[in-house]
């Protein structure tokens, strides 16, 4: 079986089932974006972005919303590329044009190719979404008994941490873009209620979406995290560099007491895979003298 991932969670997923690496099951072709783990970076790379992922958010921001608007796709994907890999399984997505190549290109793409090749679609809203995603690929890619077993190791170790209740009820605003500032939607609430919190401004399955600061300041919460939307947790920090300035930003009681937690939004926070529970485990071990702060501890 021959498999193309064209999303980086799906690789992570794939290289989690150990799917890629069987004798008769090979992950042969990625996305531009896919990184983890590092051995898949040698694969055929099927696609390429229009994004100048290099600029300021504000211009990156600016670039996509008229893209957008215009009717113009972010990514483009090798159709030949992808005939010649002759994939028996494809993964993409339909959440986000913003954050891969759209599902309008892939059908188009795979109704050209010769022969049958099964396309799976994710989108998952909310984190029980991510872990039904992970069984559907690893069935899709015949490692449905490896998918359902990494499912149950990845309900244990959010439920160890739920267990703790770090958080006792605050109010936590994720940020995963700062100019603008964008909410941390999805899957996001749902790590910060396993944590104890309570998630500011947006809820379960939501999607994440610009906020103003005026909206920002009213919630007033009581612990930050920045997780920026593809960036290290260096890029992270060196935009958010770009706020000590800011009037708005230097109001909130959050930043005023140092409850301000910086995370890696591409490895931990961005991807609906398996690492969204490395990131619930580095936000618990972060978030404990914070907790101890809260509480007077």
């Amino acid at each position: 079986m021959r498999i193309v991932s064209l999303l980086p969670s799906a690789t992570e997923i794939i290289s989690a089932l150990g799917a890629h690496q069987g004798k008769h099951h090979e992950l042969v072709g990625i996305s531009h974006s896919c990184d983890y783990p590092p051995e898949i970076c040698e694969l055929d790379v099927l696609t390429s972005t229009r994004v100048p992922v290099h600029e300021s958010q504000l211009v990156i921001d600016q670039f996509v919303r008229q893209e957008l608007a215009a009717g113009r796709g972010l990514y483009a994907l090798d159709i030949d590329l992808l005939e010649k890999l002759r994939a028996d399984v494809i993964v993409t997505q339909t959440l986000c044009d913003v954050c891969a190549v759209s599902s309008g290109d892939v059908y188009q793409a795979v109704s050209a190719l010769p022969g049958d090749c099964n396309l799976v679609e994710l989108a998952p809203s909310c984190l029980e979404d991510v872990y039904n995603d992970i069984i559907r690929v690893g069935d899709a890619v015949q490692s449905g008994t490896a998918a359902r077993y990494l499912v149950m190791q990845l309900r244990g170790r959010a439920e160890a941490v739920a267990r703790q209740q770090i958080l006792q009820g605050e109010r936590v605003l994720f940020l995963e873009w700062l100019d603008p500032p964008f909410s941390g939607g999805h899957w996001i609430p749902d790590l910060i209620e396993l944590l104890g919190g309570n998630s500011c401004l947006v809820e379960s399955g939501q999607r994440s979406g610009t906020l103003s600061w005026q909206a920002i300041c009213d919630s007033d919460p009581d612990i930050i995290v920045v997780g920026c939307c593809g960036y290290s947790l260096e890029e992270s920090e060196a935009a958010l560099q770009l706020l000590s300035r800011h009037e708005a930003w230097l109001s909130l009681r959050a930043v005023r007491e140092n409850r301000v937690i910086v995370g890696d939004g591409n490895a931990h926070f961005s991807r609906a895979g398996p690492r969204l529970i490395d990131g619930l485990e580095l936000l618990a071990a972060k978030l404990l003298p914070a907790s101890s702060k809260l509480t007077g501890a």
